[in-house]
C-alpha cells in the first residue's frame, strides 16, 4: 500500500472548475485525482493525476480503479460524484473499497425517475401526477388519465435533454418521437436506459427553484435556494439562475427539500433539489440529484454566501463534515445566464476586449464554424456569463442577468452569409 487519494468523477467537466480548490481544502492535502477518457481534456492538468476511463460507465470507471491500484499500491480514500452521469460508477467504487457515499440502492432510486417519484409520494410529500411508459400507447392512455397539458422526460438523463411539454392531442406523436430521438442522439454516452419514459402533469408556476442540501448522516441542511430561468417551451432549458432567491426564507420548501433526502435515503454530499411553486405557493417537487448542482450553482453559493459547497461535498465522503448549522447571511446577488447565439454558421467570434467589475467570468463555448441551432438542451448553449452584486437584495421580477447576456450575445458571434 503506497497510500490513498481522492478521485473527483466528472470534476473535468465546463462550469465545474472550482471543485478542485474545495477538494484541496477538504483533503488537507491528500492527493486528488480526477478520470476522463483522454489527457486532450484540458482541465485534467489541474489535478495531481488522472485516470483513463469513461465516467459514465461504471464497470469501466471501476477496472481503471482496480488497474491503477495493481499497477501503484494506492487505493481511493473517497470517489465523489459531480454529476447524473458519475454517481452510479460512485456508488460502485464506494462499496467495492467499503467507503464513505451513498450505495447503489440510493443511486437507483434518485436516478430511476419513476422509482424516485413514488418514493416520494408514498413518503407524503407534494408530487405532480406522474406514471411511466415504453410506448406510444402507454402514453396516449396515461394522458388520457392525467389530463394536458403533460410533460414528457426520459426516465434517466440530465440537462432537459427530451424534456417536452405537451399541450394539444395533435402534438402527441412528433412530441413522443422528438423525447426518443433526444436520447438517442446521445450514442449511449449517458450509459441510461433509452425506453424508459416519465409523463407528468404540468406544474403552472410563477417560479421554479432549485435547494442545495448537504447531508452527512442524519444531519441534512438547505444551503441556499436559486431562481430559475427557463427558456421557451415546449422544452424546459434553464437560460440562468440568481441567487439568493426570492423565496430562501420559505422554510416549508427548505422542509420539504430535506425531507426528500431523508425519503430517499441520501447520506452523503450535496444534493440538488428542484422543484416549482405555484401561484397559490404551493410546492411540487420535479426530481433530486444525489450530486452538486451543475450550471454554476456551486459557484453562485461561494459568491453569495463565502461557503465552496465542493469542500464540504468532500469532507462529507470523508465523513468529516462537521454538523453545525452552515447557513450564513447572503454577501450579494450572484446570477449566471447563459449566451444563446442566433441560428447560423458561426464565422468568428468577437470577445470583448473589457467587462464591467459585475461581470465575474464570462465563457464563450462556440467557435468558428461551428453551427448555432435552436435552444433544445444545455448541448445547444453557446456559453456563460457570471454575475455578482455586492450588498444587493433578491428581488421579484430579476432579469437583469438574461438581458445583458442577451446583449453580448448578439455581439459575439459573426456569421457566415
Amino acid at each position: 500500500m503506497h497510500g490513498g487519494y481522492i478521485l473527483i468523477l466528472g470534476g473535468e467537466f465546463s462550469l465545474r472548475e472550482r471543485v478542485l480548490a474545495g477538494a484541496l481544502r477538504a483533503s488537507e492535502g491528500m492527493r486528488t485525482l480526477t478520470m476522463a477518457k483522454s489527457r486532450t481534456t484540458p482541465v485534467i492538468k489541474f489535478f495531481d493525476g488522472y485516470l483513463s476511463g469513461d465516467v459514465a460507465d461504471a464497470q469501466e470507471v471501476l477496472n481503471s480503479v482496480i488497474s491503477h491500484e495493481k499497477a501503484t499500491g494506492e487505493i481511493p480514500v473517497a470517489v465523489i460524484p459531480m454529476n447524473d452521469f458519475t454517481v452510479r460508477a460512485s456508488a460502485l467504487l464506494t462499496e467495492h473499497y467499503k467507503l464513505y457515499g451513498n450505495d447503489t440502492k440510493v443511486i437507483e432510486q434518485c436516478r430511476n425517475k419513476y422509482l424516485m417519484k413514488q418514493i416520494l409520494k408514498k413518503a407524503g410529500l407534494p408530487v405532480p401526477e406522474f406514471a411511466a411508459f415504453k410506448t406510444l400507447e402507454e402514453l396516449k392512455k396515461h394522458i388520457a388519465d392525467i389530463g394536458l397539458p403533460v410533460v414528457i422526460k426520459p426516465g434517466e438523463m440530465a440537462g432537459s435533454l427530451g424534456v417536452i411539454k405537451i399541450t394539444h392531442e395533435k402534438d402527441i406523436e412528433t412530441a413522443f418521437a422528438q423525447c426518443v430521438s433526444d436520447v438517442i442522439s446521445l450514442n449511449g454516452e449517458a450509459h441510461a436506459p433509452e425506453d424508459l419514459f416519465l409523463v407528468e402533469e404540468y406544474i403552472h408556476t410563477i417560479q421554479e427553484v432549485s435547494v442545495e442540501v448537504i447531508n452527512q448522516g442524519d444531519y441534512h441542511e438547505a444551503l441556499a435556494v436559486t431562481d430559475k430561468y427557463l427558456g421557451d417551451e415546449p422544452h424546459f432549458v434553464e437560460i440562468g439562475h440568481s441567487m439568493p432567491s426570492v423565496h430562501s426564507g420559505n422554510h416549508e420548501l427548505r422542509d420539504i427539500a430535506v425531507r426528500a433526502c431523508e425519503a430517499l435515503g441520501i447520506q452523503f454530499g450535496i444534493a440538488h433539489f428542484e422543484a416549482r411553486i405555484t401561484p397559490e405557493g404551493y410546492v411540487k417537487i420535479i426530481e433530486v440529484g444525489a450530486r452538486t448542482g451543475g450550471d454554476t450553482i456551486m459557484d453562485l453559493i461561494e459568491r453569495t454566501y463565502g461557503i465552496n459547497p465542493y469542500e464540504l461535498h468532500v469532507r462529507s465522503h470523508l465523513n468529516k463534515l462537521g454538523v453545525d448549522s452552515l447557513v450564513r447571511a447572503p454577501k450579494g446577488l450572484s446570477a449566471v445566464a447563459f449566451i444563446k447565439a442566433k441560428e447560423g454558421i458561426i464565422e468568428k467570434v468577437v470577445l470583448p476586449s473589457s467587462l464591467p467589475e459585475y461581470i465575474t467570468n464570462m465563457q464563450v463555448t462556440a467557435k468558428p464554424l461551428d453551427i448555432s441551432r435552436p435552444l433544445v438542451s444545455w448541448k445547444t448553449r453557446e456559453g456563460s456569463i457570471e454575475f455578482f452584486w455586492e450588498n444587493r437584495e433578491p428581488e421579484a421580477g430579476f432579469k437583469e442577468h438574461l438581458d445583458i447576456t442577451k446583449q453580448y450575445s448578439e455581439s459575439l458571434f459573426i456569421f457566415k452569409k
